[in-house]
């Protein structure tokens, strides 16, 4: 289990650090953030239309580094960014201790590697963007859930307290981030109501009242600069959101695109003529569509615990978006993609233990087609130098450019 954490590890960390000072101009949202995080720090907050923890800990990097880089406001991003496989790797070795140990574990590294090389993932990591903080709470609050879960013993009633009141305030932390968070705990609400586990108390002790505490403590740094009331600021949120436009930006997205790769976003472009430098959100097609069809097959077969957990945190991280009329953005489904990335690790870890050699070449050759597309690809999430021939042939779909 170490060796292959420790693979994970490096992969994740290697590709949200190598190069981040490349480009010495804020790149897409960072014009934003970056700025706000900014504001924090010489105690002038500017108005935000998200929660202000992503901004928090953007603002606690650049105090922390003294470099004159970009690196000094990114770097906390690839940092946290870079631990979000290693917590999908834990999220799946304990979702899969039913199954047999070498099924576990390629289940775990097959988890955590899909989510290291994913274009989105890495991508919103290596800038000062707020999305993988909110996925990287959201994660740790499943996973600590599930250890709680683990523990059945009297002996072990403190320790599942302790996990789940830790759990409760990553779920905090994750909502405090961005509101789409609510989805990671929409998910484990509805799980436990599929249980049908009388712990009712638990869940609005540590995964309703809890989250909602540390939310609004989230806010006080702020409030306490700004001298605002909070009830004041988040109908001045709310109605912010309510009156975005439907489509007033190029780059939006309907939710039913998303699962297919319809419409990443170019983050940056530089025609440098001989050669590109552009950095898209573009995830890894193959893995995309796989993942995308993983869940359209594991929702027709017999259900088990681990396949409803799957699918219940897939569809409570993705289906709510139907009912948001405003303009919306691929970057939303990230939570919803790394449910969808377990679930083709989980089918994964089934052909490649399979009893029959076809099925296991078919989960190698699986395999084999998502590692090709992601080096073929990579450019585009970490911006080296492209041809304008060579960027030009992996824009697939119209859609894409």
């Amino acid at each position: 289990m170490l060796v292959g954490l420790l693979a994970v590890a490096l992969l994740s960390f290697s590709l949200r650090f190598w190069q981040i000072s490349r480009f010495d101009d804020l790149v897409f949202d960072e014009v934003y953030f970056v700025n706000f995080a900014r504001a924090y720090l010489v105690g002038a907050p500017e108005f935000d239309a998200h929660p202000p923890l992503g901004k928090y800990f953007i603002a606690a990097g650049i105090w922390l580094s003294d470099r004159a880089t970009p690196f000094r406001y990114r770097w906390m991003n690839a940092a946290v960014g870079s631990c979000v496989p290693l917590l999908v790797f834990g999220l799946a070795y304990t979702l899969g201790c039913h199954q047999t140990r070498s099924r576990r574990l390629t289940f775990a590294i097959l988890s955590g590697s899909f989510v290291a090389i994913d274009g989105l993932f890495v991508t919103e990591s290596r800038y000062a963007l707020i999305n993988i903080y909110m996925v990287f709470f959201g994660v740790l609050g499943q996973y600590l859930w599930l250890l709680a879960a683990a523990l059945i013993s009297k002996e072990q009633r403190l320790q599942q307290s302790v996990l789940r009141l830790l759990a409760g305030v990553a779920l905090g932390c994750a909502i405090a981030t961005k509101w789409n968070g609510l989805g990671f705990i929409l998910a484990l609400i509805a799980y436990a109501i599929f249980q049908n586990k009388n712990n009712v108390l638990s869940l609005v002790v540590y995964a309703i009242s809890l989250p909602l505490l540390v939310y609004s403590l989230a806010w006080l740094p702020h409030l306490w600069l700004t001298k605002e009331n909070i009830t004041a600021l988040h109908t001045t949120l709310f109605t912010f959101h309510q009156q975005l436009s439907t489509d007033g930006h190029p780059a939006c997205s309907k939710w039913y695109s998303w699962p297919i790769l319809f419409k990443p976003i170019t983050y940056w472009y530089q025609d440098l003529g001989a050669q590109v430098l552009t950095v898209s959100n573009l995830g890894n097609p193959f893995l995309w569509w796989l993942s995308s069809a993983s869940v359209l097959l594991l929702s027709i077969a017999k259900r088990n615990a681990m396949s409803t957990y799957l699918l219940i945190g897939y569809a409570a991280n993705w289906l709510p978006w139907i009912f948001v009329g405003r303009c919306t953005f691929i970057y939303l489904y990230m939570p919803a993609a790394v449910f969808s990335f377990m679930t083709l690790a989980w089918l994964m870890s089934q052909w490649l233990h399979s009893p029959a050699a076809s099925t296991r070449w078919l989960g190698w050759a699986v395999l084999g087609a998502i590692a090709i597309a992601f080096f073929y690809w990579l450019a585009l999430s970490i911006g080296s130098p492209l041809t304008p021939e060579q960027l030009k042939a992996r824009w697939w779909l119209s859609t894409w450019v």
